[in-house]
């Protein structure tokens, strides 16, 4: 504990914040920031997109992001700091950048348990008409974010526990479905090519590339770096187990699934069916009873993703503040009894509300993945910035810094890093001018904000 104290010192800090998460605890934080059940939302668009096939988008995804993910694991070797892609750019490329991936990744880590808590907030209200969609988007978020508040142990405990029963709650839908499926229904065996048909490889492509998106909450990983006991070993084999296991649990339901609608063009022009087709496919095979199930377990997981998401953003905003370059006296606290950032937990909680009360759904959802495409792609930038031009990366045993790569260790700290960065701009590119604008306007205020904080004016009117 006491090395791992040291290194953060090495770079001008004091530990505050529980050093006390292992893998397992930092596994689950990534499968519940991911959603164990997130096909559950995409499930219908993802068939349609390919012609039909969600099993395969979703193993293509996975290859996608890997590289991504392996960017990720050097730069958390390198500098084993809260903060996430604001300190791996901002000690990679350059401060500003950081900023800017770090204030990119910020509309990602905000929107996202905005949207959740008024999903369930909707939901919630549908099911008991008689009550308020407002009571319902206050109550989420209090409990979520509050439980935040009760420190890193008992949420990262906690986080087993419901990852488990998310878990238990997608299995059990795959074997109500392959129950249906032996007994006659759909395709009428386990075994088969029909899962795998689309239309072109054209299809195939933009159906991953909806695909990829399910498996961005891997990152939330890293902004726990500072509370792992060993960052270097735990934080990245955490990334890898969590893609690894929310991948196969996304293979099985988009494979699993389709084997029960083989007549799967019977329901392209239903919309209500495709938005929520997984529970249509769950009752068609384990009647009302088991839709209700799984309707309960989609609920669950968005409260805990809620949970994590503000845990990460948390942190990421303290890493912000503890530099200086959001406000230090309002980001850069920890409550020194619960050695959480408090006061960011509670101004998460403000935004998530006041962004479920003005804003629609549509328009939230549509800015959720702007910020992580921008702060992935200087993420990839920034390994090869850091080893071929700044030259100043550590060596795979920690033993020597400004080790330089020789060619045999090109394809991790350049060739991935590159392909990394195309998989990124693809998916950037099919964003459409709405969400680009919108999204531009955001990085454009973020570095208008960092040049007045840099200048000290910003700070001086607020100190007054």
């Amino acid at each position: 504990m006491s090395k791992e104290n040291n290194i953060l010192e090495s770079f001008g800090y004091k530990q505050e914040l529980d050093r006390s998460l292992n893998t397992l605890q930092l596994t689950a934080f990534g499968l519940n920031y991911m959603i164990p059940i997130a096909p559950a939302i995409v499930f219908g668009f993802v068939m349609v997109q390919s012609g039909g096939t969600v099993a395969l988008p979703y193993l293509l995804a996975l290859f996608g992001m890997l590289f991504t993910a392996m960017s990720y694991v050097v730069l958390i070797r390198n500098f084993p700091l809260s903060g996430s892609v604001y300190n791996y750019v901002g000690r990679g490329i350059s401060q500003k950048l950081g900023f800017i991936a770090g204030w990119g990744i910020l509309l990602d880590y905000l929107v996202v348990p905005a949207v959740t808590a008024a999903s369930s907030a909707i939901y919630l209200q549908q099911l008991f008409p008689a009550t308020s969609y407002y009571m319902w988007l206050v109550l989420f978020v209090v409990i979520t974010g509050g439980l935040n508040l009760t420190g890193i142990k008992p949420i990262a405990k906690l986080g087993v526990w419901l990852l488990i029963v998310c878990e238990i709650v997608v299995f059990s839908g795959f074997i109500s479905w392959g129950y249906a499926v032996e007994h006659g229904m759909g395709v009428g065996h386990l075994i088969s090519s029909e899962p795998f048909q689309f239309s072109s490889w054209g299809a195939l492509a933009s159906a991953t590339s909806i695909g990829m998106l399910s498996y961005l909450g891997f990152d939330a990983i890293s902004t726990l770096t500072e509370e792992a006991k060993n960052p270097r070993r735990d934080v990245p084999r955490a990334i890898y187990l969590s893609l690894i296991i929310g991948a196969t649990t996304m293979f099985l339901t988009g494979y699993i699934g389709m084997l029960v609608i083989p007549n799967w063009q019977d329901y392209i022009n239903n919309s209500d069916w495709l938005s929520s087709a997984l529970f249509h496919i769950t009752k068609m095979t384990g009647g009302q009873a088991m839709g209700v199930i799984y309707t309960a377990g989609f609920v669950l997981a968005m409260g805990v993703f809620n949970i994590v998401a503000t845990a990460s953003c948390s942190r990421i905003l303290f890493g912000m503040g503890r530099d200086g370059v959001l406000s230090k006296r309002i980001f850069g606290k920890i409550n020194p009894k619960n050695k959480v950032p408090q006061i960011n937990i509670f101004i998460i909680m403000l935004v998530q509300i006041a962004l479920g009360c003005i804003a629609q759904i549509d328009l939230l959802a549509s800015l959720v993945n702007f910020g992580a495409i921008i702060g992935f792609i200087l993420l990839n930038l920034s390994v090869i910035y850091l080893y071929f031009i700044k030259k100043n990366g550590i060596s795979p045993d920690f033993n020597s810094q400004g080790w330089q790569p020789r060619f045999i260790n090109y394809p991790r700290y350049l060739v991935a890093p590159i392909i990394g960065c195309m998989v990124m701009l693809w998916i950037f590119a099919g964003m459409n001018s709405t969400v680009l604008l919108v999204g531009s306007i955001w990085l454009v205020l973020g570095s208008l904000f960092y040049h007045c904080n840099k200048n000290r004016l910003f700070l001086s009117l607020l100190s007054k």
